[in-house]
């Protein structure tokens, strides 16, 4: 099965219109779900934590038979998840903590998962990831990632 990454500001930004130009995020999405992507979650729970905190809550607020309760309920119910055991000290984390400085643990949790896995991560995280992809990249390269490892925001994500 094909897995990936994405960060639970995605999931958020579905319901906001700044970021979700042109409805791209709910293709996106529903593209996934229809691929059968797994979504790449670490053991300890962590990120599990962050979606139950912020994507739960937001699930109960909304109508029923709309579509964003359809799709997030099925990445935060029923979807695969592929659990992936991440060592907060080896050499990987090292040189993502070294990027990452800021006490952001999730973040540095959803890099390390997209490293380990070689798969995409997805997120809108434009101060901590993002902005830091090329120096992520160049960090990790050969011994800590694979050659499909990249972090995407959503829009970059919804075309390929």
């Amino acid at each position: 099965m094909p897995h990936l990454a994405i960060d639970s500001n995605i999931f958020e930004h579905l319901l906001n219109p700044a970021w979700n130009v042109d409805s791209h995020i709910n293709r996106l999405l529903k593209y996934l779900q229809e691929e059968r992507f797994d979504l790449c979650v670490d053991v300890n729970r962590r990120i599990a934590s962050e979606y139950d905190r912020v994507i739960v809550p937001i699930i109960k607020n909304r109508d029923e038979g709309s579509f964003e309760r359809y799709i997030l309920s099925y990445w935060m119910i029923y979807s695969t998840r592929k659990k992936v055991a991440v060592e907060e000290n080896d050499e990987r984390m090292k040189c993502i903590k070294g990027i990452i400085v800021e006490n952001e643990l999730v973040d540095k949790i959803f890099v390390y998962i997209a490293c380990s896995e070689d798969c995409k991560l997805i997120t809108n995280d434009i101060g901590h990831i993002l902005s830091r992809r090329t120096e992520l990249l160049k960090k990790t390269r050969k011994k800590y990632r694979g050659a499909n490892t990249d972090f995407l925001n959503s829009l970059e994500a919804s075309r390929i």
